[in-house]
């Protein structure tokens, strides 16, 4: 197969989705790898990095494209580029389709195989190519947003680090997943006070046992009020929101009335960036130039692409995940791909003009089937399902 890897064009994005040594191995396995130019120089990895694996480099994105039988990107394609994909290309990158309708119809319209990293599953249902940013993403989230505390960056001069003989500094999280659990971590080993907001009992259970002493689970319902909810976010000096509650939802776990009463000066990091989620005052989205705002009186921080942070390592942590399925992808090609990982199949966002991501279908109330129905009409075979309740 013919692999091409663009350069990111969105703003502040110096990730790549491949690094030089996976590149050698698909190469030494007989397929061919063209580089954009200047792809992998944000994250640290040199143009002659990739020409000494046995890359091409590309000039431009336009000759990677009209080379490649499958792009390779870490975000999704911006307007500017949809003029690179033509009929037949598979495209392999970060997708978040359900709000990117323009999207869609390029991917429709052009027929793309469009598979989505964020929704392709392990055997288990797990998420392997989310699992590194949202790890990332948590981690990093106390470290930006604790800058924020700072006197010089017009915070109360507070700092996470605990000092002896002083109260401990307070830290909430919502949600212990992935992002929300290693959020946890690295406050508490600042030596802060973490509460930790979940509502899966049975993930609090697994957690529990090895939690550090100053960790302090509570397991919360997001159909009622939550009076230790509400009594921490008062006392904390950070919270850090990873509950992926709609955007726009009617119900949020933080609403304007307790931000009044928060304490002036704390910090808001929302790392799911859910607009009016969780987190009601969450109403924009943010840049790592200009990261903050101040809502009566406390910092929220909204940055959609945190693990841009820290380029080299989550680029590193990216491509470990993605290069198993993009050998199955290279060395077997669609459909027998679908056939050998179904969990590759359910990452599929688009393909042969039908949309196949049900969450795309239900917030732009387009018709949708399931990748499965769709490998079923183009190709005539049945693949087992992991989402078995789709909306």
């Amino acid at each position: 197969m013919r692999i091409g890897l663009l350069k990111e064009t969105k703003p502040e994005e110096f990730r790549v989705a491949l690094t030089p040594e996976f590149a050698r191995e698909l190469i030494a396995a007989g397929h061919a790898f063209t580089v954009q130019r200047g792809a992998g120089v944000g994250a640290g990895f040199a143009d002659e990095a990739y020409a000494a694996a046995g890359a091409q480099v590309a000039d431009s994105a336009e000759e990677v494209a009209r080379e490649a039988d499958l792009v390779l990107k870490v975000k999704e394609p911006i307007e500017e580029e949809f003029p690179l994909f033509r009929e037949g290309h598979i495209l392999f990158a970060y997708l978040h389709s359900e709000t990117r309708p323009k999207l869609v119809d390029m991917l429709l319209n052009r027929r793309l195989t469009a598979i989505a990293f964020e929704n392709v599953r392990d055997a288990d249902g797990s998420q392997p190519m989310l699992r590194p940013m949202s790890v990332i993403a948590g981690q990093q989230a106390v470290f930006q947003g604790m800058q924020f505390l700072w006197n010089h960056r017009g915070g109360a001069g507070v700092s996470l680090v605990a000092y002896p003989g002083l109260d401990r500094p307070i830290v909430v999280v919502l949600g212990a997943g992935e992002a929300g659990w290693h959020a946890a971590q690295v406050a508490a080993s600042l030596g802060a006070l973490v509460h930790v907001f979940e509502i899966q009992g049975k993930r609090i259970r697994s957690l529990w046992e090895t939690a550090p002493p100053n960790v302090i689970f509570r397991r919360i319902h997001g159909d009622r009020p939550d009076t230790a909810l509400e009594e921490a976010v008062l006392r904390a000096d950070m919270v850090v929101n990873t509950a992926t509650i709609p955007p726009q939802s009617e119900h949020h776990l933080i609403d304007r009335s307790l931000v009044r009463r928060m304490k002036k000066g704390s910090v808001i990091v929302d790392v799911t960036a859910n607009l009016r989620g969780a987190v009601e005052t969450i109403d924009r989205y943010t840049t790592h130039a200009d990261p903050v705002w101040v809502v009566d009186g406390v910092v929220h921080y909204a940055v959609t692409n945190i693990p841009g942070t820290v380029a080299r390592t989550a680029s590193r942590a990216l491509a470990m995940e993605v290069f198993p399925y993009l050998r199955v992808l290279a060395d077997h090609g669609i459909p027998e791909a679908f056939r050998i990982d179904p969990g590759l199949l359910e990452g599929v966002t688009a393909m042969g003009g039908l949309l196949t991501w049900h969450e795309a279908g239900r917030f732009q109330r387009r018709p949708w089937v399931s990748p499965q129905e769709a490998a079923s009409q183009l190709w005539g075979f049945e693949a087992p399902g992991f989402l078995a309740n789709r909306a």
